[in-house]
């Protein structure tokens, strides 16, 4: 069952217009392929967790976004 964080949404709103719609393709992606996915906001960005464990992280930035693997 996908666990969505507002504060997610929130930050991809705040994020600049180029951005949102990556961030949002990036969401969705992650949240389909693994569905028991924990998304929140930390340290500032947003974090998809695991099992307990960092999966992947995604930020935007002024002019570029990124999207993270933790681990293998």
């Amino acid at each position: 069952m996908a666990q969505f964080d507002p504060k997610v949404q929130d930050y991809i709103a705040k994020s600049a217009g180029f951005a949102q719609p990556v961030l949002n393709h990036w969401r969705q992606l992650v949240h389909t392929t693994c569905p028991e996915v924990v998304e929140a906001i930390k340290w500032g960005i947003p974090h998809f967790d695991y099992k307990g464990d960092f999966m992947v992280v995604m930020a935007s930035y002024k002019n570029h976004c990124s999207f993270t693997f933790i681990k293998a």
